[in-house]
């Protein structure tokens, strides 16, 4: 006769593999042998959530963690249940019950953050993001999120005209998001707003180097290489930006300016 370690470690299996019928029937009978088993009524509390039986998952996390007040995974659980019927709010303070008993709990970081989301709370969101990553770096989500946050971020204070307010959260969008030209783009733009020319190209030439055919890229590029005097450098990106958009007229104007400038040297690219 299998023991109740046994039966919970099959069912668990069942659960994890989408068979959830198997593994309901499993929970139930261990709770026919122990009807307070906290892992048990834990588990049954998470599976009856996902098929929508909200109030009924509540009532049994509620009572797994009257047993074991201290695990932070059930009150994660509980705030996932709340969030997913619509009381984000009630979800937060799962949540932060959650963080309180294990503060390096990545992925509870990242569903209240997806609630503080859900409620308009951005900077929350993005502070507890900020916690997710700092806990587990290579948690893709997280890091996927908080960048997609401050580049959203970065991208309304550039909007508002506060572009020093924006450099900050778009360096780490573009510190977390390194493959996205966009964000490598509007840093750019930001760096080039503020002055910082030299340091724009860089942000220019990455956003090239993920999407080489970005011909805004490429102009913008070659505008910020002839204002730190390098002419020749900006003909060629210009050229580039011409090239992949034959239709970019300030492209072609400024090339043709600054080949002009050049005189009689030839542009190789």
């Amino acid at each position: 006769m299998a023991t109740i370690a046994e039966a919970l470690a099959l069912a668990l299996e069942h659960h994890l593999a989408g068979r959830l019928a198997e593994a309901q029937q499993l929970y139930h009978r261990i709770l026919d042998a122990d009807p307070e088993q906290p892992d048990a009524l834990h588990f049954l509390g998470v599976l009856a959530g996902q098929v929508g039986e909200q109030a009924l998952g509540l009532q049994l996390i509620a009572r797994a963690i009257a047993q074991r007040p201290e695990a932070a995974d059930m009150h994660a659980n509980s705030g996932n249940i709340r969030r997913s019927s619509g009381r984000p709010e009630a979800a937060v303070q799962d949540y932060r019950r959650a963080v309180a008993l294990q503060p390096d709990f990545a992925e509870a970081w990242t569903d209240m953050a997806n609630a503080l989301r859900i409620l308009g709370h951005s900077p929350g969101a993005i502070a507890a993001l900020e916690r997710a990553v700092a806990s587990a770096p290579t948690l893709a989500i997280a890091v996927e999120r908080l960048g997609a946050l401050r580049h959203e971020e970065g991208r309304l204070l550039v909007e508002q005209g506060r572009g020093t307010e924006s450099l900050p959260p778009l360096a780490r969008a573009a510190e977390l998001l390194p493959l996205d030209a966009d964000v490598a783009f509007l840093y750019g733009n930001a760096l080039f707003a503020m002055g910082l020319r030299e340091d724009s190209t860089l942000a220019y030439r990455n956003a090239l180097a993920i999407t080489p055919d970005f011909p805004s890229a490429a102009f913008n590029l070659g505008v910020a290489l002839g204002g730190v005097d390098r002419l020749e450098d900006s003909a060629r990106a210009l050229e580039r930006a011409a090239r992949l958009d034959p239709r970019h007229l300030d492209a072609i104007d400024r090339l043709v300016i600054a080949l002009a400038l050049l005189g009689p040297c030839t542009i190789h690219t």
